[in-house]
């Protein structure tokens, strides 16, 4: 946990121990490095996965902002999902947010949690769902995601 404070390549392995298997009480920690990380190297570094993971995992909800940052500006369609999912973690606007975007990601994980999470108060989102149902290519764990969420008419589920 000491390590965990420094900013070197130690400092960044301990953070990213503590972001995979750490407690709640190691929370600080992986914000402090996700934040660390973020400002130092950008979004788009290898550095994010664990850390963005570990945000998600501990439910970091301070991370939200950071993770919706990452989210926003990476160019990995693999860390945009895994930002998705930690966001879904931490951010109590992210069924009324970026659950909705996430619904036409390229990234049938994202799409699945996506279908999972959004609002479906919001008619071009019971509208999306009803096309991922409804779309022979659609990956299995989306479509399963979206029945859960649709009754046998289309309708949203209640």
């Amino acid at each position: 946990r000491r390590w965990a404070r420094r900013e070197d390549a130690l400092g960044t392995a301990a953070a990213a121990l503590l972001a995979c298997h750490g407690t709640d009480r190691d929370a600080p920690l992986v914000l402090a490095a996700l934040r660390r990380t973020v400002c130092a190297e950008g979004p788009d570094c290898d550095g994010l996965r664990p850390l963005v993971d570990g945000a998600g995992r501990l439910a970091v909800h301070r991370a939200a902002p950071l993770l919706r940052h990452v989210y926003r500006e990476t160019s990995s369609s693999q860390l945009r999902g895994r930002a998705a999912r930690a966001l879904a973690a931490t951010d109590p606007s992210f069924a009324a947010g970026f659950a909705i975007e996430c619904l036409w990601d390229c990234e049938e994980s994202t799409r699945e949690i996506a279908a999972r999470h959004a609002a479906t108060g919001d008619t071009r989102v019971v509208e999306r769902l009803r096309r991922l149902a409804a779309d022979p290519a659609e990956e299995e764990g989306v479509q399963s995601a979206v029945r859960g969420r649709l009754d046998s008419d289309g309708a949203p589920a209640r």
